[in-house]
């Protein structure tokens, strides 16, 4: 039996790691100084849940290097925060978050971090996501 909990905590965990940017869409070219709408989705999941914010930033790519993971380093912090998704129709929870792309142009990563607690002793998990966008 504790077996079978352990599975499904780990399982929910797992589940609820998911978090996705779905606008802008991987590829879109965004202007530089303009206003966009970032929208951050989470997928149902049967567990316990207490969000405590979130964090989204954008980065440059250019470079030999690349972009880092946004769980090591975010860039231009776009916005940090409550977050609170709302069901507002499928497929999931999601939520609005209004920034302006900063003064910078060529490829570059739009990265989000989510730290939040979950399952019945609410364990500590960080979710992250990213999208490739070009600034012009």
């Amino acid at each position: 039996m504790k077996s079978i909990l352990s599975l499904a905590l780990y399982t929910a965990t797992a589940l609820a790691q998911g978090i996705y940017i779905e606008s802008p869409a991987a590829g879109t070219e965004l202007k530089a100084g303009e206003t966009i709408t970032v929208q951050i989705g989470r997928p149902g999941f049967p567990e316990n849940i207490a969000e405590i914010g979130i964090a989204i930033g954008i980065e440059s790519c250019s470079g030999s290097s690349g972009c880092t993971a946004p769980d090591s380093a975010i860039g231009n912090l776009l916005y940090s925060g409550p977050y609170d998704p709302q069901s507002n129709g499928p497929p999931y929870p999601y939520e609005n978050f209004t920034v302006t792309v900063p003064d910078v142009t060529g490829p570059a990563q739009i990265g989000v971090v989510r730290p939040f607690l979950v399952g019945l002793s609410y364990e500590f998990v960080v979710g992250t996501a990213v999208t490739n966008v070009t600034i012009v």
